[in-house]
């Protein structure tokens, strides 16, 4: 299987899925120190830089799309705007899952997306065909100390 993935930061999503035995077809991330980190690690998968941008860069296809979009319109320590805020990027992910018709979606977020779009992010994704199982983990489910909340959006087409 083979993936894309935005909002990359230093690639700990696609270091796990690279694990998993899947393929990374690109990513992108707008942050340089997090690309110069990519391309130490990834030195042949194409990096772009703005996920606003990349339906018209046209990435090829991948069987998984997958990626972290900013929290902090979403975070409980800050102004939870949600969609209001112009750091929200769900629009430019949901555009890209239409763009790229993926056969599974990954995304997730903090905790507080519950209360902003997390509804939001499931009846789109089931709007366009795909079965949808959000998940939410603590931090301390594996063994951390804190309650740091993190939630999962699943999809299939």
């Amino acid at each position: 299987m083979t993936f894309g993935s935005i909002c990359t930061g230093i690639g700990g999503l696609d270091l796990g899925l690279e694990r998993a035995g899947m393929t990374p077809k690109w990513m992108c991330e707008i942050d340089p120190f997090c690309r110069r980190v990519l391309k130490k690690h990834w030195p042949h998968v194409p990096c772009y830089e703005d996920a606003r941008l990349l339906r018209k860069q046209k990435p090829s296809g991948v069987d998984v799309f997958c990626g972290g979009f900013p929290c902090q319109p979403h975070s409980d320590a800050g102004e939870k705007r949600g969609s209001e805020d112009e750091r929200n990027l769900w629009p430019d992910c949901i555009r890209l899952v239409r763009f790229l018709r993926p056969d599974w979606c990954v995304f997730e977020n903090v905790g507080g997306i519950l209360t902003t779009i997390a509804g939001q992010v499931c009846e789109e994704l089931e709007a366009e065909n795909y079965e949808v199982w959000p998940m939410v983990f603590r931090a301390r489910d594996i063994g951390a100390r804190h309650r740091r909340r993190r939630v999962w959006f699943i999809a299939h087409s």
